[in-house]
């Protein structure tokens, strides 16, 4: 199960005379960071943990009405810094729904038997 968290960015960005704003951040699987050092950008990425996380956020991101290819480094660099702040929140909260999912599932797993037996 993909975990997601969905928004929408307080400026947007603007395409083809219209403003995207709604969006959906994914959960960073190891294939992202992969790409990153496989791609044009892997260098400085190297060079700046900062710089790698913008890159790590555009494999991440959709945005409602802007194709996944379009949704590069680039874009997400020329973000104004309360959108990407709301993504970095998004993230923040799709931690911990992460957390909170996976550790329900690993409390369920340890809980004893609830089944209660009535005697004579």
């Amino acid at each position: 199960m993909m975990l997601t968290e969905t928004g929408t960015l307080p400026f947007g960005i603007e395409k083809d005379g219209a403003v995207h704003r709604k969006y959906t951040l994914r959960e960073q699987l190891v294939c992202d960071a992969i790409e990153v050092f496989d791609s044009p950008d892997a260098e400085r990425a190297g060079r700046s943990d900062e710089f790698f996380g913008v890159c790590i956020t555009a494999r991440k991101l959709s945005i409602e009405g802007i194709p996944q290819e379009e949704i590069t480094t680039a874009l997400v660099m020329g973000m104004r810094q309360t959108d990407f702040n709301e993504l970095a929140a998004a993230d923040k909260r799709l931690e911990e729904k992460r957390r909170t999912f996976r550790g329900a599932a690993e409390a369920a797993a340890k809980a004893p038997d609830s089944a209660v037996e009535v005697g004579a």
